[in-house]
């Protein structure tokens, strides 16, 4: 039955193109900033729009009053945490977004105590609250109803450098307890505590990153030459997140990386999966002068319970969404004016479907809704996620009826029908998705395929040839003798 399915999804593959011809996304002209992907040979290619903006939320007109530059924003369960650091608060909102109280204050001992420019939240299941407090250089951690559990100060050991200052940005915590630290300026790595509160060291440290030459200049420069060289440190994170095994998703805003964005093991490891036709680093075009110039800045990343990641670019005010391969998905949003758009992006995270932004520039958050095309792009996905190729295959095909130069589509539907043992098939959505792995894994099995089912009478036809050239020799000797003996 399965089979059949599939066999139906590649008969109406020409009629989904044909109707994305005839009744284009309407969602495109409607959104606020132009929507793209990258092809296979990284040029830019039109797309369907995968979200559009839905609300605003400033707190102009609220109880709770204006925001004053936002830093962070975190969503827990059914609430959304956010960090208003120009007003050393939180404020908590429901799921529907309204308000539901702040977080200004707390008693510490016998005196009251409050933040001072807080920049990031994170709120465990258990709906206890860390934040880092960076004007006061500590973590603040907090019950559900806002009352002092503990402060965690700066670290102590004797693998601190001297210098060493600890400013807490971002904060995530592990379902052991293991609470993760971004500090600014801190290029050691992310500073990490156990469930006590006591630093234990530094992980997923970047290593240092020059070519030869870079080497070579600085071993022939004079002293004053090399004080102006820039120095070879590591990367500094600038932002964490956690996905459901306990591994952290990291991104740092260094130019030309190949790795913005990294996924550590528990030994700080680099496993980020980078199977798509280009890594993720963003922006494959971009200008080498000016304002935008460079790579994408990333500042924030968040994923959700199948695999999906999105990073946010502050340069440009771009989401990037890839899957857990390293697939690029789709790509919305813009800087600019309108609503929508952003000033200085700055923090993202997800309700659900969908997409809520932080903007410090504008004091404001913006929810984003994800169109039909964004919500059979995570569907498919999700079907993949879970082991329903069937699913999948039947919403990969919904994606190219809105968007038929969607290569990653054509690779999806191609998984299925090599899942089901329909190798021809297969080998042409992988050809169409420019997926030389999966092409030639396909070419394989239908090559033993046809051999299966054709070696038998192969075999046959092989024996008779050689049983008839055997009786047609012998026969010939046999003649050749009576020949000599008359």
């Amino acid at each position: 039955m399965r089979g059949q399915m599939l066999k139906r999804f590649v008969l109406y593959a020409f009629l989904s193109i044909g109707l994305f011809v005839a009744f284009p996304s309407s969602s495109y002209a409607e959104a606020p900033y132009p929507s793209y992907n990258y092809s296979y040979w990284e040029y830019t290619d039109p797309s369907a729009v995968p979200y559009l903006p839905n609300l605003i939320i400033d707190g102009r007109e609220e109880e709770y009053g204006p925001f004053t530059s936002p830093e962070d924003v975190f969503v827990a369960g059914n609430e959304i945490f956010i960090v208003d650091s120009g007003n050393d608060r939180l404020i908590k909102l429901n799921d529907q977004f309204q308000f539901v109280n702040e977080i200004n204050q707390f008693l510490n001992g016998l005196n009251e105590d409050g933040f001072n420019n807080p920049s990031g939240v994170y709120v465990t299941d258990d709906k206890e609250i860390y934040v880092a407090d960076t004007g006061n250089q500590r973590i603040v951690h907090l019950t559900k109803e806002g009352k002092l559990i503990r402060i965690i100060e700066a670290p102590e050991s004797d693998v601190i450098r001297d210098g060493f200052a600890y400013y807490p940005l971002k904060i995530a915590v592990d379902q052991a307890g293991r609470i993760y630290v971004i500090g600014r300026g801190v290029f050691d790595g992310i500073i990490e505590f156990n469930s006590d509160g006591e630093f234990t060291g530094f992980t997923g440290s970047n290593r240092v990153s020059f070519t030869p030459v870079d080497y070579f200049w600085r071993m022939v420069a004079t002293r004053e030459q090399r004080a102006r060289m820039s120095l070879f440190i590591p990367i500094e994170f600038n932002n964490l997140d956690l996905d459901e095994e306990g591994f952290i998703y990291t991104t740092n805003s260094e130019q030309n990386t190949t790795r913005p964005i990294q996924r550590l093991n528990p030994t700080g490891e680099d496993v980020l999966r980078k199977q798509g036709y280009h890594n993720p680093v963003g922006d494959l075009e971009y200008a080498y002068t000016g304002s935008y110039s460079g790579t994408s800045t990333f500042v924030d990343i968040t994923i959700n319970d199948y695999g999906i990641y999105s990073a946010l670019d502050m340069k440009r005010g771009r989401i990037f969404t890839y899957d857990e391969d390293g697939n690029l998905l789709y790509i919305f949003g813009q800087l600019g004016n309108q609503e929508g758009t952003f000033r200085t992006p700055v923090a993202l995270d997800r309700l659900g479907e969908q997409i809520i932004v932080l903007d410090k520039g504008n004091h404001r958050l913006t929810v984003f809704e994800p169109t039909e095309f964004g919500k059979h792009v995570n569907q498919a996905v999700q079907f993949y996620n879970e082991g329903d190729d069937e699913g999948s295959a039947e919403y990969w095909q919904k994606v190219l009826r809105l968007n038929a130069n969607y290569e990653v589509a054509y690779v999806g539907i191609g998984k299925a029908l090599l899942m089901e043992g329909l190798n021809r098939e297969a080998m042409n959505y992988f050809e169409n998705g420019h997926s030389r792995s999966y092409y030639s894994k396909a070419y394989k099995r239908y090559r033993q395929e046809v051999l299966r089912e054709y070696f038998g009478v192969g075999m046959t036809v092989v024996v008779l040839i050689i049983g008839v050239t055997i009786i047609y020799m012998i026969r010939r000797s046999q003649r050749k003798v009576r020949t000599i003996a008359k």
